[in-house]
């Protein structure tokens, strides 16, 4: 599969489809003359057939558009994720029009799955900030380190599941083989990711204190955010954590699977979050309550698509 950077969805491309073909076009009216009074002198002009530079500049437009995206410019060859970091779901949804899936559904359906995968690949494309086009994204706050592991593991239990579920033959074969590229291009990112917040609680740590008053509250968030800022992750634990996220996402069958398994999940995110912490430290229910307080929208977001992607069975 080649990306097509004036792909911008299904209905538009289906739009497109319905429009004979810029070279076919022709003007009603060309070739005809008309007599234009100018200054108080007579002219004949002739009508030309300025449709097909006029949809042919149209057509150019999108593309060009994107080539201008610094994601675009920069893009690997190899990882045909890096062309679309922000949209990842426009790759899933060009895969399924080239590939005829979308023909037997409607408007309203197409509308539906593309939305379900825009919700799925949401996550991870908000890993990407300031940085080139940007423009279907749903998430607009930074996601932390342990939420980015978190949304990696779930979109692609997710996106395996819509394949398990909708997809059959050629098609689905096509559609895992699109899974193992996302998973392989977002491993890349989140392996040393960490977002501004974590960055400042890790180089704060690193800092002696100062003798500034503090009440009693700040002390302990300084206490618990440092010892947080300090804990470090190695790629193998991170590897593992995030398989271990995908096991218990394959569990959800239905919906009422969901509310468990999330519950197991952010037991599991917990954990790992706060391992740099004893549970007989003072700041070790504070980390806990801290972190679940930070990760409570990526998991509601994720129960959102999960929940969107069971009813549509």
């Amino acid at each position: 599969m080649k990306i097509d950077l004036g792909y911008i969805g299904a209905i538009v491309a289906r739009n497109r489809a319905k429009m004979p073909s810029v070279y076919e076009i022709k003007n009603p009216l060309a070739g005809k003359q008309l007599e234009v009074i100018r200054n108080g002198q007579a002219y004949k002009l002739t009508i030309s057939d300025e449709i097909k530079q006029v949809q042919g500049m149209m057509a150019m437009t999108v593309e060009e558009f994107f080539q201008k995206d610094i994601n675009v410019q920069n893009a690997d060859p190899s990882d045909i994720f890096s062309y679309r970091p922000q949209d990842q779901w426009l790759v899933f949804s060009q895969y399924l029009h080239e590939s005829k899936y979308f023909d037997s559904l409607s408007n309203e359906e197409v509308k539906k799955v593309e939305s379900i995968l825009q919700h799925i690949t949401d996550g991870m494309d908000s890993l990407v900030k300031n940085s080139g086009i940007n423009l279907f994204a749903i998430k607009k706050e930074q996601p932390n380190s342990y939420e980015a592991h978190l949304e990696l593991a779930s979109s692609t239990a997710a996106l395996q599941h819509f394949s398990d579920t909708f997809l059959s033959g050629d098609v689905k074969t096509g559609f895992d083989q699109l899974i193992q590229d996302y998973v392989r291009h977002n491993t890349k990112k989140v392996m040393d990711y960490q977002s501004v917040e974590e960055i400042f609680y890790a180089a704060r740590a690193k800092i002696n204190p100062l003798n500034a008053p503090l009440t009693y509250q700040q002390a302990r968030h300084l206490s618990m955010t440092n010892k947080l800022g300090k804990t470090i992750y190695t790629h193998e634990e991170i590897e593992s954590v995030i398989k271990n996220y995908q096991e218990m996402f394959k569990e959800i069958k239905n919906e009422e699977d969901l509310s468990s398994v999330l519950l197991k999940v952010k037991e599991q995110l917990l954990e790992f979050v706060t391992k740099g912490i004893s549970p007989k430290d003072a700041d070790y229910q504070l980390a806990k309550d801290f972190v679940a307080q930070r990760s409570n929208d990526t998991f509601k977001r994720i129960e959102n698509y999960w929940y969107m992607l069971l009813k549509e069975k």
